[in-house]
């Protein structure tokens, strides 16, 4: 686990060294998440199906992105949410992301990279049935993964914001729906020409 982090941490400091861009500030809330498997499904107190599988999942997620070409950048996520079984659980992740199109006020990113998932143990929930997919930590458990994803689209609201709706990975079985505003810090052009979604013919 440390390794992953020194090494996560060391690849972002290169990036952002590099990077002398375009950045954005990202905030989203966290709604409705669907589970892959049938692990533990049973434990969700706020589901939305029957079988436990689609559930209510609130919480935040706070971003930063920085480009490096026009159509790739960095983006650093930390979510925190009450997880379906009411517990504390959240992730950093951190994103390479790709522009899949950009049409006028529309946009769409696909963002992937390593995360470390957390949450607070369901060890002591009754009904639990232990599974690798976590590894228990305490009161704790937590699983890095090498390759978690996000696919983001984005809607023109101002010149210096915009609608941004996502699909994200939050944690190793689960994708959650996520809706909020992003916030351009900078549009500072680099030497060569680049677009930005706030401006209609750039992205």
């Amino acid at each position: 686990m440390k390794r992953f982090f020194l090494l996560t941490m060391i690849f972002c400091g290169f990036c952002f060294v590099k990077m002398q861009s375009q950045s954005n500030i990202n905030i989203k809330l966290n709604t409705l998440t669907y589970q892959f498997s049938d692990n533990n499904v049973q434990l969700a107190k706020l589901k939305l199906s029957n079988n436990g599988k689609l559930a209510f999942e609130p919480g935040v997620i706070f971003a930063y992105e920085a480009f490096a070409t026009p159509a790739t950048s960095l983006k650093i996520n930390m979510a925190l949410l009450m997880d379906k079984a009411g517990k504390f659980a959240g992730f950093p992740q951190f994103l390479i992301r790709f522009r899949l199109f950009n049409a006028f006020k529309h946009s769409m990113t696909l963002g992937l990279g390593p995360a470390f998932y957390f949450r607070q143990t369901w060890a002591n929930i009754t009904g639990y049935e232990a599974n690798d997919v976590y590894t228990d930590d305490g009161d704790w458990q937590f699983r890095s993964v090498w390759f978690s994803g996000e696919l983001e689209y984005n809607y023109y609201l101002t010149k210096m914001s915009n609608l941004s709706v996502s699909l994200n990975l939050i944690n190793p079985e689960s994708i959650g729906l996520a809706i909020g505003y992003k916030y351009w810090i900078s549009k500072k052009s680099n030497k060569r020409k680049r677009g930005c979604i706030s401006c209609p013919s750039f992205h």
